[in-house]
C-alpha cells in the first residue's frame, strides 16, 4: 500500500487542529475577514476529504476516526472563541444556545471515558447535519455580520445532535466508531448488523 494513502487523511486532520489558533489570531489581530474565511474554507475541506480519502483508500482506522472527532471538536473550540472575539455582540445574544451545546459536548467526553475507556467517534447524519448547518450560521456571521435565524437553527441541530451522541453512547455495548444514528446504535446493541 502506497504510505501516503495512509498519511494524507492523518495530516488532514492535523490541518484543522492547527487552524483552530489561526481563526482565533486571524480575530485577534483584526485581519480581513477574507483571511478567516479562508482559513474557514480549507478547515471545512479538510473534514470533508479525510473521511471520503480514508474511505476510498481502505485506511479508515478507529484511530484516525478518533483523531476526526478530536479535531472537530479542537476546532469548534476555537470557531466559537475566534466568533467570540471578532463578534461578541452576537455570540452574548446566543450565550445559552451556544453554552447548552457546549456543555452537552462536554458531558459526552468523561460519559464516553466512563462507558468504552476513550472518546467517541460516531460521526453520525445528525453531526454531519449539524457541521452543515454551522458552515452556513458562521459564513453568515463573518461575511455580513448577520446571524438571523441560521445560528438559532445551527444550535437546535447541534443539541438534537449532541443528544443523540449521548443515548449513543448509553445504548452501544461497546466503543465502535461511525455509528448513523440512534437507530443504527440499537440495531448494533441488538445484534442486527
Amino acid at each position: 500500500m502506497n504510505p501516503l494513502t495512509r498519511l494524507i487523511p492523518w495530516l488532514l486532520v492535523i490541518v484543522r487542529a492547527l487552524l483552530a489558533p489561526v481563526a482565533i489570531w486571524i480575530a485577534v489581530t483584526g485581519l480581513p475577514e477574507v483571511l478567516w474565511m479562508g482559513q474557514f474554507v480549507v478547515a471545512a475541506m479538510s473534514d470533508w476529504f479525510d473521511g471520503k480519502l480514508a474511505r476510498r483508500w481502505g485506511t479508515a482506522t478507529p484511530g484516525l476516526r478518533q483523531a476526526d472527532s478530536i479535531a472537530d471538536t479542537i476546532y469548534a473550540f476555537g470557531i466559537a472563541i475566534s466568533l467570540w472575539v471578532s463578534h461578541p455582540e452576537i455570540i452574548f445574544a446566543h450565550r445559552w444556545g451556544i453554552g447548552t451545546v457546549i456543555a452537552l459536548e462536554l458531558l459526552r467526553y468523561p460519559l464516553d471515558w466512563w462507558r468504552f475507556g476513550r472518546g467517541a467517534s460516531y460521526h453520525a447524519l445528525s453531526a454531519k447535519l449539524f457541521g452543515v448547518s454551522l458552515l452556513v450560521a458562521v459564513s453568515m456571521i463573518v461575511m455580513f455580520d448577520y446571524a438571523g435565524p441560521f445560528l438559532w437553527i445551527s444550535l437546535f441541530i447541534g443539541l438534537l445532535s449532541e443528544l443523540e451522541g449521548i443515548l449513543i453512547s448509553l445504548v452501544l455495548p461497546t466503543w465502535t466508531h461511525d455509528v448513523k444514528s440512534l437507530k443504527n446504535a440499537i440495531a448494533i446493541r441488538a445484534g442486527k448488523t
